[in-house]
């Protein structure tokens, strides 16, 4: 009890710290529903969750927020992986905090004044402080949140159904609660019920840690919002059954567009699903606490590179490194010049931006060709289709 009630008190002087540094409010759920923030259209998104934060610039009313949702992601650790003889399975992996930036806006009338930019420094500070490793954003407007460091490090695949296998009036029928047998040996189409979310949730995350290093976990509690979401809309998630084994789920939206579908395996989903278009750049990201994140980044043996780091809002991030790896994580030390010199040792090897340096970690880019780089191994590929759309930042 003694450690909560200091981790609070912590927490309560991060924020106060916060606030006084960047000139903005932070709130909490109590703090929001005072303020009236979730009754304004303009902030349309914002939510009461127990453990969102919200960061506002605020003089007569509030012009601009920004608000944090926690998740909780599964990130791999190579190494340890190497020595499991069974099937990998959620306890082979390690669960990492995150934060998603579920919206950011500004009313129109303050645009162009640079609040958002306010927002997302005194965000990211925040986050350092608590030790959150990384955080990521849904978001279109490459340029706008390169500008804080993030890059891309997911692309989404655009669905749509195989309609010889899978029909409207199939789709129909089985949000009226029937299970519909599809026009191939043994396999039944039906929508997931309530008693059903929480086994949903287990196949996709058992699914998901097969074949990606980084994801965010799903709970039942998640696929239960979700598909009210999809309800509204006219949708709805569906499970495809084979022989009487899961093969795989999508979730249909309503107008036609898969949200979302993980299979067993890609064979099962080319047999359900037709590719519609090209992947779409769709998340981007970046390395917030360096040390924390270091931590679960291994590599094969005893690894040493120095490496230089740009970040334009974090200046803990900053700097030329040496980056020291082994099988149990990694770790950066600074590297102090003077008179821009440099032991030969800590000579940059390689010189890049914090944004890169995430996307090279979630292995969505490669850096400079290094042959160190292929005894490290990195938390990717990323499977990132967070229920929530952000349209980018509206400033």
């Amino acid at each position: 009890m003694e450690q909560i009630v200091g981790e609070r008190q912590d927490e309560q002087r991060n924020r106060r710290g916060i606030e006084a540094s960047f000139n903005i409010a932070v709130f909490d759920k109590t703090s929001v529903q005072i303020a009236g923030l979730l009754h304004e259209d303009a902030f349309l998104g914002l939510c009461e969750g127990e453990e969102n934060i919200v960061f506002a610039v605020q003089e007569d009313e509030i012009q601009s927020v920004l608000q944090l949702t926690p998740c909780v992601a599964s990130m791999r650790r190579n190494p340890r992986l190497k020595k499991v003889k069974h099937r990998i399975n959620m306890s082979d992996i390690e669960r990492v905090k995150t934060n998603r930036i579920s919206v950011a806006t500004t009313k129109t009338q303050y645009r162009q004044k640079g609040y958002m930019g306010r927002l997302i420094a005194g965000s990211l500070e925040y986050q350092q402080q608590l030790k959150i490793p990384f955080c990521f954003v849904e978001s279109g407007n490459k340029s706008f949140w390169e500008h804080f460091g993030f890059a891309y490090i997911y692309d989404r695949p655009q669905y749509e159904l195989n309609k010889e296998l899978i029909s409207q009036e199939a789709l129909k029928q089985a949000v009226e609660g029937k299970f519909i047998s599809l026009p191939c040996s043994d396999v039944v189409l039906h929508v997931v019920d309530h008693n059903s979310v929480l086994s949903l949730a287990h196949f996709v995350n058992a699914n998901l840690c097969q074949y990606y290093g980084l994801f965010i976990i799903r709970s039942a509690l998640y696929f239960e919002h979700f598909q009210r979401e999809l309800e509204l809309g006219g949708g709805n998630l569906f499970e495809i059954i084979e022989n009487g084994k899961m093969k795989g789920y999508f979730a249909y939206t309503g107008d036609a567009c898969i949200r979302e579908a993980v299979f067993a395996d890609d064979a099962d989903r080319e047999r359900f699903l037709c590719i519609k278009e090209e992947k779409r750049p769709a998340v981007m990201a970046r390395i917030v606490n360096l040390s924390e994140m270091m931590r679960h980044i291994a590599g094969n043996g005893k690894i040493t590179v120095a490496i230089k780091l740009t970040d334009p809002v974090l200046e803990n991030n900053n700097g030329v490194f040496l980056w020291y790896i082994d099988e149990n994580g990694s770790r950066m030390e600074r590297v102090e010049q003077q008179n821009n010199d440099t032991e030969a040792s800590a000579r940059p090897e390689v010189t890049t931006t914090i944004g890169e340096f995430t996307a090279f970690i979630f292995e969505y880019i490669q850096l400079k060709q290094n042959a160190k780089f292929d005894s490290i191994y990195l938390s990717g590929p990323v499977w990132m289709n967070e229920r929530y759309y952000t349209d980018g930042h509206k400033d």
